[in-house]
């Protein structure tokens, strides 16, 4: 007996198909809405960066108006504005033509030969000024005081004023006020700028000297020549005698023989003995150009010895030169 076969699978139902959406009514009007829709949209292009970040910035100023001339006629007192130009009445805070503060503004002064003259009219007081007194609680001493300055004031512009005229018309007495001047001018230059007289000696001596330039020629007004002494043995000496009192402050000395600078040794100090028994010391320079030197203890001397008593030594030579010296004193 044979087995039972297995049922056979079911069949699969197929499903209905879907209705049909409905036509919409609105078509026409939905893609009307569309459209708008998609025009409010912007577009984003692939790629594009966004704008650089921007530091904030300072403000310009304005630059400052030019300055003009001023459109009044200024007087002392008046306010100059620093921006335009423009003068301003000395109650002002701010410039009338261009609205600056005028609390750095230059002020009109006035000028120096008016303070001489009196001035005419009432006199004007700023807002909140009072007078410091009243001619009622002077005294009479002060009253006549003030009354005398001011006459002999008015007096002396007009001496002033007639001198001044006749400086400038009369020649004669333009040069006789110029002479009188320069006078006084050299007076004072003379109080504040000294002034020296030269001083030559009546008798010069040398302890040593060379045959060919003896210790006169120090005192000959010449560059060129000079005097020389031996560079060994006693120091070299210079003994100068004069006619009268001397007061000895300065001297301008050529050191050497300005030919031949090396050849010779240059005195470096000299020592001033004066007849007085003070002394002095100098010290020079290693040049033949004149150089100034100050000498201190100089005063009432008739006689003064100068002792050589330092040296720029020579390379080739062995003599000692100096070429001059001159001496002056304070001028009276």
């Amino acid at each position: 007996m044979s087995a039972p076969k297995p049922p056979a699978p079911p069949l699969p139902v197929a499903k209905p198909p879907a209705p049909p959406e409905p036509p919409s009514p609105n078509g026409v009007e939905a893609a009307v809405d569309t459209a708008a829709a998609s025009n409010l949209v912007i577009p984003v292009t692939p790629g594009t960066g966004q704008p650089d970040a921007q530091l904030p910035q300072e403000p310009k100023k304005a630059a400052p108006p030019k300055k003009r001339p001023p459109t009044r006629k200024l007087k002392p007192g008046d306010l100059i504005c620093g921006d335009c130009g423009e003068g301003n009445a000395d109650t002002r805070k701010f410039c009338s033509r261009c609205g600056a503060s005028l609390a750095e503004a230059e002020v009109v002064k006035r000028p120096w030969w008016k303070r001489f003259i009196p001035r005419r009219g009432a006199k004007v007081r700023k807002s909140g000024d009072r007078p410091k007194g009243s001619r009622r609680g002077q005294s009479k001493a002060k009253e006549a005081f003030m009354a005398t300055f001011r006459v002999l004031r008015r007096i002396f512009a007009v001496i002033l004023l007639v001198l001044g005229i006749i400086y400038g018309v009369s020649g004669q007495f333009r040069g006789w006020v110029n002479e009188r001047a320069l006078a006084v001018k050299a007076g004072v230059e003379k109080i504040i700028f000294q002034q020296y007289e030269p001083v030559s000696p009546v008798e010069i001596a040398a302890t040593s000297q060379l045959p060919d330039h003896p210790g006169q020629l120090v005192f000959d007004g010449k560059s060129n020549t000079f005097w020389a002494a031996p560079g060994v043995g006693p120091e070299p000496t210079l003994v100068l005698k004069f006619d009268r009192e001397v007061s000895i402050a300065r001297a301008l000395v050529r050191n050497g023989n300005k030919d031949d600078i090396q050849g010779w040794h240059r005195p470096q100090r000299l020592h001033f003995v004066f007849s007085t028994g003070r002394t002095a010391d100098v010290d020079l320079k290693d040049h033949p150009d004149p150089q100034e030197v100050e000498i201190a203890n100089g005063d009432g001397a008739t006689s003064v010895e100068i002792h050589v008593v330092g040296l720029f030594r020579s390379v080739k030579g062995q003599d000692v030169a100096l070429s001059e010296i001159e001496l002056f004193q304070k001028a009276d």
